[in-house]
């Protein structure tokens, strides 16, 4: 009979591309793989594997069997968490990763009650922006990921990703509060903006592309970015205190900072949507379902408080409109 945890190894090989990649991702020596592929190799009874310069690579049947341990990897799995949840119990560890407005709006709100519902369920989450993290998804190190999209920059979908918009909020303006398009408190054109400094986030980022098409699509110019963070109360900092402007999201809060004035924008109306992410087929998992069931809740109570909160997808939205 076929090991899963050698079979584990026969399709992180494929997914990762070196058998130092597979080591340092399962936690062994590069030895200890190469020995247990060999040892994989003996027991199928075909090559599996074959050198190619310094490198391992998949022959056409360890191609076919890498397809065959995808699935009985899954189904091992699956068939540890319901026979928990065939005893009423939800257990194991849920890997969740998501931006800074996700943490604080969505996933920490949902902690108490996983808490309290599921006290086996071990949730570990951490913080992160980049588009890796779907990559990491595919490869089984997480488990759920929510992602930022902006309406007129959507995500591509993937076949072997499960993709589900949780809430939608809308992207305004945030200026000083002295500054003269504040004044009167209606819309703000991007097109009168030219000449303003503007603050963002790093190059690279879901919103440091925002803010350059944008202006680029509504105003015909490129923003002159003199301010860059991560952290959204770095970026109102150089609002209230350096002049500059900021596309800001609805659950950035920036109407709570002092010196700081939120208008909406003329032209369009621009949206940002948080989206939940998962492997296809991984809401079947108790623990993962239940984790899901839980953000589900956190968007219900969160655009029940906030008005300008959408639940699900806000299709309206968009620049060009």
């Amino acid at each position: 009979m076929l090991d899963l945890g050698r079979l584990r190894m026969l399709r992180e090989l494929k997914l990762r591309g070196t058998v130092g990649a597979v080591a340092d991702a399962l936690g062994y020596s590069p030895s200890a793989v190469s020995q247990q592929l060999a040892q994989l190799q003996r027991e199928v009874g075909v090559p599996v594997v074959e050198r190619v310069g310094r490198r391992l690579r998949l022959t056409e049947a360890g191609e076919v069997l890498t397809r065959h341990a995808e699935t009985l990897l899954t189904q091992a799995q699956r068939a540890e968490e319901e026979a928990l949840a065939a005893s009423g119990r939800v257990a194991g560890v849920v890997r969740v990763v998501g931006f800074q407005t996700a943490l604080l709006h969505l996933i920490a709100p949902a902690l108490p009650r996983l808490a309290a519902d599921h006290p086996e369920l071990v949730v570990d989450v951490h913080e992160e922006e980049f588009s890796r993290v779907l990559q990491a998804l595919v490869l089984q190190e997480i488990d759920v990921v929510l992602t930022d999209e902006y309406s007129h920059l959507p995500r591509p979908r993937r076949p072997e990703l499960a993709a589900e918009v949780l809430v939608t909020e809308p992207v305004r303006i945030a200026l000083c509060e002295d500054d003269p398009l504040a004044a009167g408190g209606g819309p703000v054109r991007i097109a009168t903006m030219a000449d303003r400094v503007w603050a963002s986030s790093h190059a690279g980022t879901n919103l440091a592309d925002l803010l350059e098409r944008t202006c680029v699509e509504l105003g015909r110019y490129r923003p002159r970015v003199r301010y860059r963070s991560n952290d959204f109360s770095v970026l109102f900092a150089m609002v209230a205190k350096g002049g500059a402007a900021f596309l800001a999201p609805e659950l950035a809060a920036a109407d709570g900072e002092p010196g700081i004035a939120v208008r909406d924008i003329a032209e369009a109306r621009i949206s940002r949507g948080v989206v939940m992410w998962t492997r296809a087929g991984a809401e079947v998992r108790p623990s993962v379902h239940a984790v899901l069931e839980a953000l589900r809740a956190s968007a219900d109570e969160l655009a029940a408080r906030r008005s300008r909160i959408v639940r699900g997808s806000d299709g309206d939205a968009g620049v060009g409109e």
